[in-house]
């Protein structure tokens, strides 16, 4: 077990909530749970994350938030014995309650905090039990050592309703949050491009994520290769197994050199500063963070109508939306906001607007919180 302390820790707080997560790599679920932790500390609350495979790289960040965190390595496959592992973890944390993040992490630790009697909650932060039946199973038995389930958007709700995986009377619908604040700043635009190696003057598409197959980062680079105006640029921020592939896919279009491959950057605010349009094209999606960061950022967006995007993007009001996989309509959409500069900007003001006013960080953690509460039992008086 690997153990990370924060530098200080001031004054025990009300509350202790410890979160656990598979690993705190670069993803939207680890950015919510990093949010989580800012919120509850800034609270003045005492936070934990425990990561069962191996902490990542964002795991620095949430040390430097105050929080504590613990690695226990779990190695591939099935890990009965990693049970009694986090049971020592918790009866050593002493948290008021287990926030889980990922069906394997309550399968684990869900067990773990039952026999410690300590409350627990789970966040869906995506689909993933239509059609599998071993992941169906598992996740009734995981959800079993849940109090509550909540779900980042009413599509995943659904999906879990519909499963079995927990009764209704278990399951909330908390969306998604980002520090508006964060994002408002308003990043100095040319600074931005050159450090991102692009020109001040050209039309910027960007999008913010990891790289892997089910985000679809090689329809936006066909997309791109459609454009009318060849003096746009494209801005690829993120890391991960594909990005070989979409490497060698902007050249096979002929676009390489009109592509930036930013890698993983830790202030996605000056990459969407950069941004005229930011684009999402994934084929799966609950609730997420990419978008609401870029409308903090004021910036218009374009996303591919799946998951719960459309109960977030008002196609025409708040955003585009173009159907999955489809590079064409994609490029119809990325053409309109480049060639109408005042319809990028109304639809990115109303989507400033809507997060401000409905997804901020601190409403998130309120929901939370409120729902914390209700579970831990009251001080025994004597």
């Amino acid at each position: 077990m690997t153990s990370l302390l924060p530098p200080t820790v001031q004054n025990r707080s009300v509350l202790h909530i410890a979160h656990v997560v598979l690993r705190l790599d670069v993803g939207g679920l680890e950015r919510v749970v990093l949010d989580l932790v800012r919120e509850a500390q800034r609270e003045g609350h005492e936070t934990s994350v425990i990561c069962l495979e191996r902490p990542g790289v964002l795991a620095r960040s949430a040390i430097e938030l105050g929080a504590r965190v613990v690695s226990l390595a779990k190695r591939p496959g099935l890990r009965p014995g990693l049970v009694k592992r986090i049971a020592r973890t918790l009866a050593a944390l002493q948290p008021d309650v287990v926030h889980t993040h990922q069906i394997g992490a309550l399968l684990y630790a869900g067990r773990a905090a039952r026999r410690l009697r300590l409350p627990v909650v789970h966040t869906e932060h995506g689909k993933h039990y239509a059609g599998r039946l071993r992941t169906r199973l598992l996740g009734r038995l995981a959800a079993r050592s849940a109090r509550r389930i909540f779900a980042v958007s009413a599509d995943i709700l659904r999906e879990v309703q519909d499963c079995g995986i927990a009764p209704p009377s278990k399951l909330v619908h908390v969306p998604n949050g980002v520090d508006v604040a964060r994002f408002e700043i308003g990043e100095n635009v040319a600074v931005a491009r050159r450090a991102l190696g692009l020109p001040p003057d050209a039309p910027v598409v960007g999008t913010v994520g990891r790289l892997t197959e089910l985000k679809r980062q090689d329809v936006l680079l066909k997309g791109f290769a459609r454009l009318c105006d060849p003096a746009a640029r494209l801005l690829i921020v993120g890391d991960g197994p594909a990005r070989e592939d979409l490497v060698s896919l902007a050249a096979a279009l002929g676009t390489a050199n009109r592509v930036v491959f930013a890698g993983y950057r830790d202030r996605p605010e000056l990459a969407l500063a950069a941004m005229d349009v930011f684009a999402l094209t994934s084929d799966s999606e609950g609730m997420p963070v990419s978008i609401l960061e870029a409308w903090a950022a004021g910036k218009p967006v374009v996303a591919s109508r799946v998951g719960g995007v459309p109960e977030l993007v008002i196609n025409g009001r708040t955003g585009l939306l173009f159907p999955a996989g489809d590079d064409g309509a994609l490029a119809d959409c990325l053409d309109r906001l480049l060639g109408d500069p005042a319809l990028g900007a109304n639809l990115g003001r109303a989507g400033q607007a809507l997060v401000r006013d409905r997804f901020d960080t601190r409403v998130m953690a309120a929901t939370y919180m409120r729902n914390y509460r209700q579970l831990i039992p009251p001080p025994v008086r004597v």
